[in-house]
């Protein structure tokens, strides 16, 4: 794509220039201007399937984050239903924690009136005893008296401790309530932050609508322009791919992230022969480098922070179809393939953030989901999407953000030192 439509700006600036000394004499080549014309139509063409290409993957994006805004708000309502629940059988316990405790001061009040009595009137005492009619009566209104009090102190000690269980069952309701509101506190912040996300994803498609038709209306008038408006279509066309480049790059990036909120990757165990010296070894370790990480002069990369182009990752070259090979331990978060951007690409999710794109491949070896070591094949190289040869764009990510690979990996050229 780059050639074809380096191809067609060089061509119209060569016309342009023609025409210049043509408008001069007043003459023109019509062919040569209607040749023009169908180049700029067919590069228009590839640009609008491209913005189209690019639109679907993210219009799936935004089906995917409201599937997931669903599933985030049912689990909300699951919690906010426990939640009321918990709360109800709180309330039960504080009522039962009332009147337990109501019976246990009645029963202490009891307690002490008896102990009361006996003290300030002894005889009362006596009399009931010496009203005994034998020795047997005598024995059993003194047992009488004994079982009352045992009754009334066992009684107050059962009440007790039905007051401490309930008093325990609402502690853990208590607890796992406050549970419950962290988790939807939690939740809230997810569906935030895919809210958020949605926003920008739509965003980007009503961007690229925009790009869409900008497009369609130049092709509906292109023949009735002059091949003299050459130089500002050919700026138009650049500043056009540029845009679908860099919405096709941000679409897989955004299916990333919406993995990501549903996939916690934690902590990954490290393989059996990591690397213990470096974080990374070399996806390619027979490659050269023929594009480093940064800003770039080359037109066709798309902008990115401040700058007008970017390369966001660096460019490895091997032969076509070379295994290129994972460079950490880390779960498979993404496969797919777009006409312009990456092409055929695979995400890899490592810990701590950090995420890796191998982009322009032939064919992808690994599916979602698939948990990698570090030097296990991925895929082969290619030179699909947005590529002018075969090569391998690697790519590194922390939090979303782009950055220089290089620290992460052995040092010097490409190698297969792991260290």
């Amino acid at each position: 794509m780059r050639r074809l439509l380096t191809g067609v700006a060089f061509s119209l600036l060569v016309l342009s220039a023609g025409l210049i000394g043509a408008n001069a004499d007043s003459t023109t080549d019509p062919q040569q201007q209607q040749a023009l014309i169908d180049q700029i139509r067919a590069q228009l063409g590839s640009n609008l399937a491209d913005a189209i290409a690019a639109q679907q993957q993210l219009r799936k994006s935004l089906e995917e984050n409201a599937a997931q805004q669903a599933e985030v708000q049912g689990k909300i309502d699951e919690v906010q239903q426990k939640i009321a629940a918990l709360e109800v059988e709180i309330a039960d316990h504080q009522r039962r924690e009332a009147f337990l405790a109501q019976r246990i001061e009645s029963e202490r009040q009891q307690l002490r009136e008896l102990a009361h009595a006996m003290y300030v009137a002894p005889g009362s005492v006596l009399v009931i005893l010496g009203q005994a009619q034998s020795l047997s009566d005598l024995l059993t209104r003194m047992a009488d008296l004994n079982v009352a009090g045992a009754r009334a102190a066992e009684l107050k000690s059962l009440l007790a401790q039905d007051l401490q269980g309930v008093q325990d069952e609402r502690a853990k309701e208590q607890k796992a309530r406050e549970e419950q509101i962290k988790e939807r506190q939690k939740l809230d912040t997810e569906l935030a932050q895919l809210k958020d996300l949605q926003a920008q994803q739509q965003q980007s498609v009503d961007d690229l609508q925009t790009k869409i038709h900008q497009t369609q209306t130049e092709m509906a008038l292109l023949s009735r322009q002059s091949a003299q408006l050459a130089q500002a279509v050919t700026d138009m066309l650049q500043k056009q791919q540029d845009a679908i480049i860099a919405a096709a790059m941000q679409a897989v990036w955004t299916q990333v992230q919406l993995w990501a909120q549903s996939n916690p990757v934690g902590q990954i165990p490290a393989s059996a022969g990591h690397s213990t010296k470096y974080r990374f070894i070399w996806p390619e370790p027979q490659a050269t480098i023929s594009q480093p990480f940064g800003p770039s002069t080359y037109w066709f990369e798309p902008a990115y922070g401040s700058y007008p182009h970017f390369h966001t990752g660096i460019d490895l070259v091997e032969p076509f179809g070379s295994p290129v090979y994972a460079a950490d331990d880390g779960i498979v978060a993404l496969v797919g393939s777009s006409s312009s951007g990456y092409g055929n690409y695979v995400v890899i999710a490592h810990s701590g953030g950090l995420d890796t794109l191998y982009g322009h491949l032939s064919t992808a070896v690994v599916k979602v989901g698939d948990r990698v070591s570090q030097g296990q094949p991925v895929g082969l190289e290619g030179s699909s999407g947005n590529s002018t040869g075969a090569h391998l764009h690697f790519e590194l990510r922390i939090n979303q953000k782009p950055v220089d690979p290089s620290p992460y990996l052995p040092p010097g050229a490409p190698s297969g030192f792991r260290g």
